[in-house]
């Protein structure tokens, strides 16, 4: 009980008895080992000398038991057992008899009995006097010749030898051996304990201050130091104990501090027990969950997760508890008042220095929000990928990092032709330079520029593009991306450059329908006045002749036939543009038709004496058309070349036949058309004033009605006309192919069958 109190007491204490328990059994055990090596040593020596001065004796003896010489082998004998362990050496005859005997000690007869024990033997015996011997024996064998020298059994034996060594010598050395090691290992023991005393005193001088100390430090004492006083290890001790009380008290470092550190945490801190119930919870844990500390603490964690959705149960947990961890899972925690919480949770096994579980510190943060702003993004994302528009997304040095697939759709370029290219590498350059460094400087100021330019496709055509860029600024409020959202307007400028160029058509026909309109007013309202101006003057007075009245009649009925004329044209154009007009298309003969026109063209060009000739004339040049419009037009251009024809001038009607079309051709010599004027005479209500006499008058719709009669019959009419010489107007048709008899033996009148237009 003392020693036991004496180890408690004092750590010197208990390292001396160590030192003593561990240097008392290495001392016990290398003296062990000594003396059992030494001793084995020696009974070996013991033996192989008892071996060998027997085999030595056998050999040597062999040649005077040959001989029987006696002397020789008692020389032999004294020779070989002047050793002091020897007892006796006795040489036997065949016969097992005694031959000769050389003895320290008194035998008797039954000591000088040869054991029969073989060729060879060694063996311990007791004499009868009391002397403690080993005995070793062998054959003295005797070998005639070479060939018999490897067998035992080939030879003859003439005697043996017997050679008796003293065990108690043997043990004498022994007992001085033990003497001397444990002598030794004695010596050792109190040299090596004194040693480590004083030595164990002297590095152990600053334990007690340091003990001191440190009870110092855990009352909170944090101004205790320790006397460095040797440079080992515990002197290092000493300093780095020194050292962290220094450092303890810079940063104060304490329980509370980390307590507050804890607590000030935004994300949730819960520490479970390795049985699953709740052993601390932050702030930001109870804030969120709505919960009291005192009400969690101790409680199940399943309280705070939805049912079968608890992290801390089934495969998740041995998971965590194989893992150690596990990182950034996403789970649902269950608030006091039933609403659930999506978190990212981490948690961590915390294990002691034996390696078992002495707790789960989980770390989790509420992703509301970060769910709520990846549900945007990906909406917005989705919102960019369908959008009809492209969308392009460059950074601050141009180059492109994301295209929708409207860009494909409309540039032909995919996300992998113009990913990390720069944006300048897709322009056509149809604008002048000061263009793109306006609409780079404008971004880069964080303006958006919105525009249109000209760019080129990936199949090589260009397109006009209407684009928005809009800078996008990072956390820095730095400009770091661009947003280009462009759309195909080549088919809108288009349509606006046609809606322009129809507007301007219609502000012209406005026009003209205005003139036209007055034209028609002013045509119409002079004849009337004329027709009224006739009648009255007719009426007024006495009453006149007959031939009176008749001339007034006749004027009367040749302005009523220009009115009806007018009235026919302007009725006729608005039928063909309302498209209710038809025509009665038919196989007609131009021949007949162009001699019916140069007689009335010359009743009409009597009056001027212009002459009117027809000329290449095919009786079988036969056309698809309407026989009433077909004269109708040609009449119109033979009128006119009457109407501005010279007097005493001539006009010529031409027919031309090739193998697909006819050519009707009216040339006259008369006023002729200025050239600037050409383009425009077929327009309505278009007329040429300058040259012409002021009897000579119409209403600018004669080549209107012709030229819809030739397109009608799928033709054009073409005119040239030089200034004071003469006009000629060319009326091209398609020629009529009639079938031939021998491909076809249908009817011929089917042929000839009207068709309507």
């Amino acid at each position: 009980m003392m020693i036991r109190r004496w180890l408690t007491r004092s750590l010197t204490h208990k390292l001396m008895a160590l030192f003593f328990a561990v240097f008392f059994g290495a001392v016990c055990g290398l003296t062990f080992f000594a003396y059992t090596s030494s001793r084995n040593a020696m009974y070996q020596e013991f033996k192989i000398r008892g071996e060998t001065l027997a085999k030595t004796i056998a050999s040597q003896a062999r040649t005077h038991y040959r001989e029987q010489d006696i002397e020789g082998l008692t020389t032999l004998l004294h020779s070989l057992g002047e050793g002091e362990d020897v007892v006796a050496i006795l040489a036997y005859r065949p016969s097992k008899d005694v031959w000769l005997e050389f003895s320290g000690i008194q035998l008797t007869t039954e000591d000088l009995i040869l054991p029969d024990l073989g060729d060879v033997w060694q063996r311990d015996v007791a004499l009868r006097k009391g002397y403690r011997v080993s005995e070793f024996g062998r054959l003295i064998v005797d070998v005639p010749n070479q060939g018999q020298r490897d067998s035992l059994l080939a030879a003859s034996s003439i005697g043996s030898v017997r050679i008796l060594l003293d065990r108690d010598a043997l043990e004498q050395r022994l007992s001085k051996l033990v003497s001397q090691t444990v002598g030794a290992s004695m010596f050792t023991l109190l040299l090596g304990s004194g040693l480590f005393i004083i030595l164990l005193r002297r590095s152990l001088q600053v334990i007690a201050p340091l003990t001191e100390a440190t009870k110092k430090v855990a009352e909170g004492d944090l101004y205790a130091t320790v006397p460095v006083s040797s440079a080992d290890e515990l002197g290092e001790l000493a300093k780095c104990f020194n050292s962290m009380t220094e450092q303890l008290l810079h940063t104060t470092v304490s329980k509370n501090y980390v307590d507050n550190v804890i607590r000030s945490m935004t994300d949730l801190l819960i520490v479970f027990s390795p049985d699953g119930t709740i052993r601390s919870v932050n702030h930001a844990a109870l804030n969120l969950l709505g919960y009291e500390e005192q009400e969690l603490l101790g409680q199940d964690g399943a309280l705070l997760f939805p049912s079968h959705h608890n992290p801390l149960d089934g495969e998740t947990y041995q998971n965590m508890l194989r893992q150690g961890a596990v990182h950034q899972m996403a789970i649902t925690c269950l608030a006091k008042n039933g609403r659930t919480f999506p978190l990212l949770w981490s948690a961590a096994v915390m294990q002691g220095e034996d390696g078992l579980i002495e707790g789960i510190a989980c770390i989790a943060k509420d992703r509301t929000e970060r769910d709520q702003e990846e549900e945007q993004i990906r909406l917005q994302g989705t919102a960019l990928e369908s959008a009809a528009n492209a969308v392009m997304i460059m950074d601050r040095i141009g180059r492109i990092t994301w295209v929708n697939p409207s860009f494909t759709s409309l540039t032909g370029y995919t996300a992998d032709d113009v990913l990390d290219r720069n944006v300048r590498s897709l322009t056509a350059e149809q604008q002048a330079q000061p263009f793109y460094q306006n609409q780079w400087q404008t971004i880069m100021r964080g303006k958006v520029w919105h525009g249109e330019s000209t760019n080129r496709k990936k199949d090589g055509s260009l397109y006009t593009e209407e684009e928005t860029i809009t800078p996008v600024r990072d956390r820095k409020g730095e400009i770091s991306h661009f947003i280009s959202i462009k759309q195909d307007v080549t088919k809108r400028k288009q349509a606006v450059e046609t809606i322009q160029d129809a507007h301007q058509k219609l502000k012209a026909l406005d026009q003209l329908r205005s003139q036209f309109f007055a034209d028609i007013s002013h045509e119409l309202r002079t004849p009337l006045t004329v027709i009224r101006g006739e009648a009255e003057v007719t009426l007024r007075g006495k009453e006149k002749p007959i031939s009176e009245y008749r001339a007034t009649l006749e004027r009367i009925v040749q302005l009523s036939s220009q009115m009806n004329k007018l009235v026919g044209d302007i009725l006729f154009l608005a039928r063909s543009e309302s498209g209710t007009l038809q025509m009665d298309l038919k196989p007609t003969l131009l021949g007949p038709m162009l001699e019916e026109v140069r007689r009335e063209t010359a009743i009409l060009a009597r009056s001027q004496s212009i002459a009117v000739t027809l000329e290449g004339v095919s009786r079988e040049a036969t056309v698809q058309g309407d026989p009433e419009r077909l004269m109708q037009l040609l009449m119109i251009l033979t009128d006119n070349a009457v109407k501005y024809g010279r007097k005493d001038g001539s006009i010529v009607i031409r027919l031309n036949t090739s193998e697909h079309e006819v050519q009707v051709m009216v040339a006259d010599n008369g006023l002729g058309i200025p050239e600037a004027d050409l383009p425009h005479v077929v327009k309505r209500a278009y007329r040429v004033w300058r040259g012409r006499p002021s009897a000579v008058g119409g209403a600018g719709l004669g080549l209107p009605i012709a030229k819809w009669i030739a397109e009608a019959h799928h033709g054009d009419i073409s005119i040239t006309s030089t200034l004071h010489q003469g006009t000629t107007v060319t009326v091209r048709l398609p020629l009529h192919q009639v079938p031939s008899p021998q491909c076809t033996h249908e009817p011929d009148h089917a042929s000839h069958t009207p068709e309507r237009v």
